[in-house]
């Protein structure tokens, strides 16, 4: 049996952590549940990048040898665009941040064959307008 998904997207996570310090991002927090209710999701990583507090999503792909694979932010679709900004907005009220400047980063990680691992930042990939 292979590697699971929980296995995977923890190591994207840990290797996009070293990835967007070495970017100049000063990380705060991972795995963030802002809610009580766990089933309202989590926040993958917040940290401050320049002026900037940043919400990333990460999204960890293994490398298929075929061409139909998607590319790992398009899985940050509309309904999980406005998850994230629900808990965004519970974060920053939780921790008295209301006007803070903030965004939305997506974080592409693609697991290579190899063991390696390609990372893409999209900074701003969405705002709370594209809903």
């Amino acid at each position: 049996m292979g590697i699971n998904r929980k296995t995977i997207g923890a190591d994207g996570e840990a290797d996009t952590i070293a990835f967007l310090e070495a970017h100049g991002y000063r990380m705060v927090d991972a795995n963030v549940r802002p809610f009580h209710d766990m089933r309202r999701g989590e926040i993958d990583l917040i940290g401050w990048h320049g002026e900037y507090l940043v919400f990333i999503e990460v999204k960890t792909r293994r490398a298929r040898r075929d061409s139909t694979q998607v590319t790992p932010s398009e899985a940050v679709n509309a309904p999980k665009r406005r998850q994230l900004l629900a808990l965004a907005e519970a974060y920053l009220s939780l921790h008295q941040l209301n006007d803070i400047p903030c965004r939305f980063d997506v974080v592409e990680v693609i697991r290579l064959r190899s063991g390696s691992a390609q990372i893409n930042i999209i900074p701003n990939a969405f705002t709370g307008d594209d809903g």
